[in-house]
């Protein structure tokens, strides 16, 4: 009888969330299944959602090892495993991807203080992952002879998952990928300078969404209102252009509305004119002004609170580091443009189901504190904080595969064969240095 592993609340969690006959009934829909007898979808898919475990090797070959060790079919050559890397398959990796982005019920933290206000916060940013240089082809980057992906990304800060999840070239802008409609509706959206556009800003407040963007330095603006009042022998601002009267201000706060001029509709000529809200904070080090155009109301949040929202902004860059060093978003060593394509769409689905198995741990943790009742509520319920969690997940992923299989199914694979399968020298042919030692002939040249 095969071993059997005790009960597991998250391998059951992870069930529900990607369920096994829907992952086959989405892969029916594709050729790869008529035209690959080897091909099991459920066990490629979770040989690539777990395939970001604390020291794996992520080579095609390290995931051709998994699946085989999964799947047990170990007359799987390389050639055809990386023949299935290839549109169809990538097609059907971004539609999990997209819907689980949709359905995925993964705990929503309640937002309070600043952001009770809110539906939500969105943070829009761009990060890029470098390729090897025979990518360019495909993926060019801003350098010559350069190869870069840029994956544009919009983070929810009450799930702490992305909402948008796309991939382009590197010289690809990230303004040119963040659509405009009513999903900013009730939102505060934190946008960088790579968002600075002022029809966007326009589009989110006339969709009844909020926003706090950085200014360039170069910004010069016509204020026509100070909302806020100094005593004193102060530089009247009414009237002034930014530029002309930033040098000269030593007050900690800048509170004004500006007006902006933009394009009415992309590619016309015609233009109109908006009023937004200007504030800045002075660094007492640099004697500089960190400014921000927002179209938030100075009654509900002072300049300072401003400043405070958009600091919200290092979450998706903390999020990017996650996916970079837990999920290998920077680990992608080949130059097939859909095996890019696969390993980066990868990345976000084992992000997602890493978040799956954390609110599942903290769903076990708030059992386990209900049992104790001396416990100290306030004081246990950030025990499980979401990052330290991905940490532990990574560390333990090949053992979560494993549980995984056995549940699903998958009988162990045989150890002495899968050893002896995986050690073999895949060119055995190539002459090797012993033997051109012992009775190979001596030439210059020749290494």
């Amino acid at each position: 009888m095969p071993y059997s592993p005790p009960d597991s609340v998250v391998v059951g969690r992870i069930q529900r969330a990607f369920p096994s006959d829907e992952l086959r009934e989405r892969a029916r829909a594709t050729s790869l299944v008529e035209r690959e007898r080897k091909f099991d979808v459920v066990a490629l898919f979770y040989t690539l959602s777990f395939g970001f475990a604390a020291g794996s090797d992520r080579s095609l070959q390290a995931f051709l090892e998994r699946y085989v060790e999964m799947a047990d079919c170990d007359e799987l050559s390389y050639a055809s495993f990386h023949e299935w890397f290839e549109p169809t398959f990538v097609a059907l990796l971004r539609e999990i991807l997209d819907d689980a982005i949709e359905n995925l019920d993964t705990g929503r933290a309640d937002l309070n203080g600043r952001l009770d206000r809110f539906r939500d916060v969105l943070i829009a940013d761009g990060t890029i992952v470098n390729l090897y240089e025979d990518a360019t082809d495909v993926y060019a980057a801003t350098g010559e002879d350069q190869a870069g992906l840029k994956l544009h990304l919009t983070e929810s800060l009450s799930t702490g998952l992305p909402t948008r999840f796309q991939t382009t070239d590197a010289k690809t802008q990230e303004r040119s990928q963040l659509p405009t409609g009513e999903w900013v509706a009730g939102a505060l959206i934190l946008l960088d300078l790579g968002f600075y556009d002022f029809w966007l800003f326009d589009r989110i407040d006339a969709n009844d969404g909020w926003f706090v963007s950085r200014v360039k330095d170069d910004a010069n603006f016509e204020i026509v209102e100070e909302l806020r009042t100094w005593r004193g022998n102060s530089i009247p601002l009414e009237g002034e252009s930014v530029q002309d009267v930033l040098d000269d201000l030593h007050r900690q706060e800048i509170d004004v509305r500006i007006t902006l001029s933009f394009e009415r509709k992309r590619g016309s000529c015609a233009s109109t004119t908006r009023t937004f809200r200007l504030v800045g904070l002075r660094n007492d080090k640099t004697e500089e002004y960190h400014l921000y155009l927002t179209n938030l109301d100075r009654e509900a949040y002072s300049a300072p609170d401003i400043a405070q929202l958009y600091r919200a902004r290092w979450e998706v860059e903390l999020l990017f580091k996650e996916l970079k060093s837990r999920f290998g978003l920077d680990e992608i060593n080949t130059t097939d443009a859909y095996i890019i394509e696969a390993l980066v769409i990868m990345a976000g689905i084992s992000l997602l189901m890493s978040r799956v198995i954390v609110d599942e741990l903290r769903t076990l943790e708030a059992r386990q504190r209900e049992a104790e009742p001396a416990a100290d509520a306030d004081e246990s319920a950030s025990r499980l904080p979401r990052r330290r969690c991905s940490l532990a997940i990574e560390r333990h992923a090949h053992l979560i595969q494993l549980y995984l299989m056995l549940e699903l199914g998958y009988e162990l694979p045989d150890l002495d064969d899968l050893l002896l399968w995986v050690s073999q020298n895949p060119n055995p042919h190539r002459e090797r240095l012993r033997s051109q030692v012992e009775s190979g002939e001596f030439a210059f040249g020749r290494h």
